[in-house]
Formats: structure tokens, C-alpha cells, sequence
């Protein structure tokens, strides 16, 4: 009788105790390991979204310049004012790129004075 007073009213609350204080050291290294390792899946998703943005830009500085290269080869074959290409580019490009104005007038520009370049040298070479 008096052993099992002792188990029921000492060592069950001590194993229980025991236990308790496990899990508690547990959930604590558990909650430290993921709260490192956050941080590290924070910077990761700021890096794609970095990333994503500079492939994003390319590919809307791509798309510009494949406009201009082809306005300005139908340009050359219809006899198109400058005004009327500009109006053309922008034509082709409307809602593709998610890029403001001024980047998109800057970026034909660019681009315009790359295809004139390219069109000089080749009339030097001839």
C-alpha cells in the first residue's frame, strides 16, 4: 500500500515532470532552428524576387528593341518618317511591357542610335 502511494503521488509526477520539461527543451530547440533558418528562406525569396525582376526587365528591353529593329527595317522599305515609326514601335509593344514611358522612350532611343550605328558601318565597310 505504501509503494503505491509513493509511485502514485512521487514518481508518477516526477516522470511527468520529467517528460514535460523534454518536450518543453524540445519545442524550444525546434522553435530556434526554424527561426535561423527563416531568415535564410526570407533572403532567398527577396534573391527570386530580385532575380525575376532583372529577367523581367530584360525581357521587356528585349521585346522594345526587336520592335524598333523591325520598324526600322519596314521603315527603310516604305520610306517612313521617324514620327510615324516611333508611333509604330509603340504600336507593337502596347500592354507588353510593364515598364513606365520615359524607360520605354529611352530604350527606343537607344536602340534607334544601335540600328543607325550598325547602318553607318555597314555603308563605311561598302
Amino acid at each position: 500500500m505504501l509503494s503505491q502511494t509513493v509511485i502514485n503521488e512521487i514518481i508518477i509526477p516526477i516522470i511527468g515532470a520529467g517528460v514535460a520539461t523534454i518536450l518543453e527543451i524540445g519545442r524550444r530547440q525546434v522553435k530556434a532552428f526554424l527561426d535561423s533558418k527563416q531568415d535564410l528562406i526570407n533572403k532567398q525569396k527577396e534573391a527570386i524576387k530580385q532575380t525575376m525582376g532583372i529577367e523581367l526587365y530584360n525581357k521587356d528591353v528585349a521585346i522594345i528593341k526587336n520592335a524598333v529593329k523591325t520598324v526600322e527595317q519596314l521603315g527603310r522599305e516604305f520610306n517612313w518618317a521617324g514620327a510615324l515609326k516611333h508611333t509604330k514601335v509603340l504600336e507593337l509593344i502596347k500592354n507588353k511591357t510593364g515598364l513606365s514611358d520615359d524607360e520605354i522612350f529611352n530604350i527606343i532611343k537607344g536602340t534607334v542610335l544601335e540600328v543607325n550605328s550598325l547602318k553607318s558601318n555597314s555603308i563605311i565597310q561598302k
